[in-house]
């Protein structure tokens, strides 16, 4: 063993010591600034967790825990959004547009996971005379229906139209140009159904296939696109079914399960004034595509959003409303919180003309009626509350705002090779680390964990470090793909954290997970509890091919895998592989005990394995938790990480501004892997907790029985 790390030592020593020529990295734009409202006076310009800045044009208020929907009251003088209370239930809250200060709120305890899916505010088609404001409320499977008063104030009609068929799950809202039918998108069962408002009667309902998340009409069509298991489609519909037959436009061609793991997402359907053209935001490829309405309805054109030529997907396009003349489309961007302004006056084509900066995940957009007042509804805002935003579109110098979007995203600047951690897209793998393993921890504190405060005090801890989502669920999703869909969050909203796990292979990230970058780099693998869904739904296709084989363990359908077995079947394959000297080149493990001590037990004795075997020389472990765990009373969000490997600075606390992403970046460094999305892409990397000079000395771990307990 001592000959054998002296060996490494030198020959790390030579491959160390070449420098490659310079890189353009990025970087999140925070630095070594913390999360949080740097300024009191201005309580809408934020660092996030990831690192970006949200600094919205125009005026801001804040809304609450979560918004989904946006409706302007006809008229414009109000707005309502509607989402989700931060104690669980609905809520909805009106805005004077003029002063942007609550009027109303209207509030329903309820579970987590009841929140409003779509909102419309018509003037009711039983009384002309009255304004009224119809909620589709997903969990409860049926529609309300509310007065507005003068003030905004918000009264409820009805007890609730129930949908029709199992099980329903009422999302999107649109209305048939008659101004009496309300249709439902039903996102569990796959259908549109048809509201009559005079009568507040269902009256029909159409199969138009799974998710449909985005729905529109125009004269006797229906139009719903969604995304479905073998590739995603806008399904075209009539409500006189003897004026037009049903089709289904294909938006995606089948997943491959190699190069496209995901679909495109589709999220939202505009259809241009004169009828002639649908348009689809795809949130999976960062695209609008224009579908011709002719008598052969056909993809015709579209516009790529993407941060730059072939970047990785993230930009991810939502939400989108055209202006009245129809010379403008405005696209809500939840992954780089902008709205992209694009030139459609010629009908069917699409031209970028700039970027406008929003609040944190802007998710619905609305525009007053003379076009000259955009509303943007962010479910994260300024990183605290959801925020609604108003931008008075006259005033907007678009060149300059789009340089501040750009600016609020991400750094840019040239580094020197770096051959321990290369730069990401410079070509090159690390010349002395091979082994990558990253061990994701459920909730855990620092107090009651000796191993993880042991490998703390020796190795390199970053300590301005955030857990950017809210659940371990998407934390998952984002510790290893860099990002969460907007479908994953919707998922999350509306049916909790065993749908998000069993999420159907079209809300995939487009390019996949980890492991699958690996799969396409003909890299090895293997994981212990990491991205398998609980139940008989063990692995989801597309990932069951290179996931098949390389799975360490897992549970039984319906359980959990336990910490303890985890690290003991870790701890036996490890032990095999480094015997035959086929470690593999990336392994993860999730725990998630709520026993500190027990997921500490654990940790040890995973961290024991390695570093007792010969393979510690060129290992480097990530560890980090997977969601926001209140490690500190300031800021939930705000947490640790802490890489252990004979490269890591010993005893070396860091400031810079880190996220989730930063990991999985640097993993994707050492390993010589492309960026998966523009998450991993634009974040902060970790090449600064590292060092050239080997330091093969082994941490003391404590792995008694008595931790079990």
């Amino acid at each position: 063993m001592q000959l054998r790390s002296l060996i490494a030592a030198a020959l790390a020593a030579v491959l160390l010591g070449a420098a490659p020529a310079t890189t353009r990295l990025y970087s999140a734009p925070a630095g070594n600034r913390p999360a949080g409202i740097p300024h009191p006076d201005l309580p809408y310009v934020a660092i996030l967790p990831s690192g970006r800045i949200v600094a919205p044009v125009g005026r801001s208020i804040a809304i609450g825990a979560n918004v989904n929907a946006l409706a302007l009251i006809p008229g414009g003088r109000f707005a309502v959004v509607g989402g989700s209370a931060a104690s669980g239930g609905t809520l909805l809250r009106t805005i004077d547009t003029r002063t942007m200060q609550i009027v109303a709120r209207v509030t329903n305890a309820g579970s987590r996971s009841e929140a409003i899916g779509g909102l419309i505010a018509l003037h009711d088609p039983a009384m002309p005379a009255r304004t009224i404001l119809v909620a589709s409320e997903a969990r409860a499977g049926k529609i309300a229906i509310f007065a507005v008063g003068s003030e905004g104030t918000l009264a409820q009609l009805h007890p609730g139209i129930s949908l029709p068929g199992g099980d329903p799950e009422p999302m999107h809202l649109a209305l048939a140009e008659s101004g009496h039918l309300l249709l439902v998108a039903d996102d569990r069962n796959g259908r549109v159904d048809t509201i009559d408002l005079a009568t507040r009667r269902p009256i029909a309902s159409m199969s138009v296939g799974a998710l449909p998340s985005g729905l529109a009409a125009f004269g006797p069509r229906i139009f719903a696109a969604g995304a479905a298991a073998d590739a995603s489609n806008l399904a075209i519909r009539s409500l006189d079914s003897s004026a037009v037959s049903s089709e289904n436009i294909p938006l995606d061609a089948p997943l491959d399960g190699a190069t496209t793991i995901g679909g495109v997402d589709p999220e939202s359907v505009a259809i241009e004034p004169g009828g002639r053209f649908a348009y689809v935001t795809l949130a999976g490829v960062d695209r609008v595509v224009a579908v011709a309405l002719d008598a052969s309805p056909r993809v015709v054109d579209g516009i790529d959003l993407r941060l730059f030529a072939n970047a990785p997907y993230g930009t991810m396009p939502t939400a989108m409303v055209p202006s009245m003349t129809g010379r403008e489309l405005f696209v809500a961007l939840s992954g780089l919180n902008a709205v992209a302004v694009l030139d459609a006056s010629t009908p069917g084509v699409l031209h970028r003309l700039g970027l406008i900066p929003t609040g944190a995940r802007p998710v619905a957009l609305s525009l007053a009626p003379n076009d000259k007042v955009l509303f943007v509804a962010n479910a994260e805002g300024n990183g605290v509350n959801a925020t609604l935003e108003r931008i008075a579109l006259t005033k907007i110098p678009l060149e300059r705002t789009t340089l501040s979007a750009l600016r609020y995203a991400r750094v840019s600047h040239l580094v020197r090779g770096n051959a321990l951690v290369p730069p990401l897209r410079s070509g090159r793998k690390s010349d002395a680390i091979s082994h990558v393993v990253d061990i994701s921890l459920g909730p855990t504190y620092f107090n009651s964990t000796p191993n993880l405060r042991a490998l703390a005090n020796e190795f390199a801890v970053v300590g301005d470090y955030y857990a950017d989502a809210p659940t371990s669920e998407l934390g998952s999703q984002l510790t290893y793909s860099g990002t969460i869909s907007p479908s994953a969050w919707l998922l999350d909203t509306f049916r909790g954290r065993r749908a998000v796990e069993a999420m159907p292979p079209d809300l995939y990230p487009r390019s996949g997970y980890i492991v699958n970058a690996l799969a396409r780099a003909g890299m090895s693998y293997r994981v212990y509890g990491a991205m398998l869904p609980e139940g008989p739904l063990a692995i989801g296709i597309p990932l069951l091919h290179v996931l098949h084989g390389a799975v360490g363990y897992s549970p039984k359908a319906g359980e959990r895998a336990s910490d303890r077995a985890l690290a003991t079947a870790f701890v036996a394959q490890y032990s095999r592989e480094a015997a035959s000297g086929n470690i593999p080149a990336y392994q993860a493990i999730e725990l998630s005990s709520n026993n500190p001590l027990v997921q500490d037990r654990a940790l040890g004795r995973i961290v024991e394995a390695i570093v007792k075997s010969e393979a510690w020389g060129s290992t480097a472990i990530f560890i980090s938790p997977r969601q926001a765990i209140g490690a500190t009373t300031a800021d939930p969000k705000h947490s640790f990480a802490v890489i252990v490997s004979p490269y890591a600075r010993r005893g070396f606390l860091g400031h810079a501004h880190a996220s989730t992403a930063s990991v999985l970046k640097t993993e994707e460094e050492i390993l010589g892997l492309p960026a998966l999305s523009l998450g991993d892409l634009l974040a902060s990397d970790l090449a600064n907790y590292f060092t050239p000079t080997l330091d093969l000395s082994v941490p003391n771990i404590r792995t008694n029985e008595r931790m079990q307990r």
